[in-house]
């Protein structure tokens, strides 16, 4: 996988933790929903410094260590929203996205 396209993944993810972030902070939602999402929310924006910074060394196992840990905060904030029972939908779908592309982000980088 080129580091364009893992950049290009990884802020999707980053996107769909945005947007996760702005679902939270507009209904009242638990708080370890919240802060499992916020977790997920910093984890991608390190996976893009790290991607950022891979273009110049391309440190696949780097890489993949920072992917696997983006997948493990989604892992989080999924068993968050799941605990927390009646969690507006918005929020449930853009976690789910998000953790879905960092799944399917680690298996690709796996495979390569």
């Amino acid at each position: 996988m080129q580091p364009s396209e893992v950049k290009q993944r990884i802020d999707r993810v980053e996107q769909c933790a945005d947007e996760a972030e702005r679902a939270v902070q507009s209904g009242s939602v638990p708080s370890e929903v919240r802060q499992s999402v916020d977790a997920m929310h910093q984890q991608a924006r390190q996976a893009q410094q790290a991607c950022s910074s891979q273009q110049q060394q391309a440190d696949q196992g780097r890489l993949r260590d920072v992917v696997m840990q983006l997948e493990q905060a989604g892992d989080r904030a999924m068993q968050a929203c799941r605990k927390a029972g009646n969690v507006d939908p918005k929020v449930q779908q853009a976690v789910q996205r998000a953790h879905d592309e960092a799944s399917s982000l680690k298996k690709e980088l796996q495979m390569g």
